[in-house]
């Protein structure tokens, strides 16, 4: 509704200054409604040729497209997203060009209006095509200028010019949260009925009903990082609690331990954020909550080896997956077991079964399979410490949360 109200206000200012513009200019009441009238069109005009400029400087720059919204009769979400890879080359040359596309195109139409008006000897079309012109350089201008918006092109510009280093760590970051919804959501499946809210929602099912709205809303991304950090320390109480069915507990402790287990060998691998003892505790101690109720359950025991690589314990992590085989069901834990296998080989020195895992994990969680290609490095070359040895605080590993979103901002 207030994206309506918007468009009807802009709307009808447009309409009023256009009315005004054209009668000074004819003379003529019926010829300055007809002006109003399309210079009021050539905003939905503009619209399309600003999303069309996105486009096609998206294509020209072999930037993959994966959605086009252009209904200018329907408010202004209007977008373009595209979702580059991280490494690509030259990325924030080509990303700056993507977020200038737009704007430049309806900077572009104004001027050649503003040259047609000049040909013209009508004073009805003049004024029209003047008027068109303002709209579309006023279009080009308003999204240069940086908003608060993650949406604005202006925004997005000034990201990529000043921290560019930042937004493309951002980017792999929002692709590695993609992934561990995924892993979470295949959790999520394999634990059945247990995470299926709609069947086991009955007197006493509370903790239940807080892991469902919990999934629900990091699958949507409807949460700030302090907020979820809060309501995933909730529900470790809830698991800890002695009047939560076990089974309840279990299916928090997997989800949590999976989740958290997984952002910390992120943080402590390629951030090189080290990971406290603290939290290390944490992540153990809910994935022996699920291994106690069910410890051979497949998600149980990816949980239990995210507890163990964190722990420094390889061959504890490596020992629960050793069964795990390509084709297992389901795939997606499967690709996760393996990749985290996998892990643990390249901590061990065994970089032959690491890069054979690798490869049986088919790219389904390319940003995982980069981590653990970081962790074979690392070992392989000796630079530095181990990642998982560096122990101090880590107050920034929390905040990694906070890029969840897929692909980068569409520009509007």
């Amino acid at each position: 509704m207030k994206l309506r109200r918007r468009l009807v206000a802009v709307s009808l200012l447009l309409a009023v200054e256009a009315m005004a513009f054209a009668l000074l200019v004819t003379e003529s009441v019926t010829g300055a409604i007809v002006a109003a009238g399309l210079t009021c069109l050539s905003l939905w005009l503009h619209l399309v040729l600003h999303e069309c400029g996105h486009l096609v400087v998206a294509k020209l720059l072999g930037l993959p497209v994966i959605a086009v919204r252009i209904a200018p009769f329907n408010g202004w979400r209007n977008e373009v997203s595209v979702r580059p890879s991280p490494t690509m080359t030259a990325l924030p040359l080509r990303m700056v060009l993507f977020y200038l596309g737009g704007p430049l195109t309806n900077l572009c139409a104004a001027a050649a209006l503003v040259v047609a008006s000049a040909s013209t000897g009508t004073a009805l079309t003049r004024s029209t095509l003047l008027g068109a012109a303002f709209v579309g350089a006023l279009l080009g201008v308003a999204n240069l200028v940086p908003e608060r918006s993650t949406r604005s092109d202006g925004h997005n510009l000034l990201r990529w010019l000043r921290a560019a280093a930042a937004a493309r760590d951002g980017l792999r970051a929002g692709y590695y949260q993609e992934e561990v919804v995924r892993a979470l959501r295949a959790v999520a499946r394999a634990g059945g009925d247990v995470h299926r809210v709609g069947i086991q929602a009955r007197p006493g099912s509370d903790p239940l009903l807080a892991l469902a709205a919990y999934q629900q809303r990091l699958s949507t991304a409807h949460m700030q990082p302090a907020e979820l950090v809060e309501e995933a320390e909730r529900l470790a109480a809830l698991a800890r609690a002695g009047s939560t069915d076990p089974a309840a507990a279990a299916a928090i402790g997997q989800m949590l331990s999976v989740q958290f287990g997984l952002w910390y060998l992120y943080a402590a691998v390629v951030t090189g954020s080290p990971v406290a003892r603290r939290e290390v505790r944490e992540i153990s101690e809910l994935a022996g909550i699920a291994a106690r109720t069910q410890p051979r359950v497949f998600s149980t025991r990816i949980a239990m080896s995210l507890a163990h690589l964190l722990n420094q314990r390889p061959e504890d992590a490596r020992s629960l997956l050793l069964d795990v085989r390509p084709g297992t069901e389901p795939a997606d834990l499967c690709a996760v077991a393996l990749l985290l296998r996998a892990a643990a080989e390249s901590y061990l020195g065994n970089h032959a079964d690491a890069d054979h895992l690798l490869r049986a994990a088919r790219g389904d969680y390319p940003q995982l399979a980069q981590l653990v290609g970081a962790i074979g490095h690392e070992r392989m070359t000796g630079e530095g410490r181990n990642s998982l040895e560096r122990r101090r605080d880590v107050s920034q590993s929390r905040s990694m949360i906070s890029n969840r979103k897929g692909g980068d901002a569409p520009a509007r």
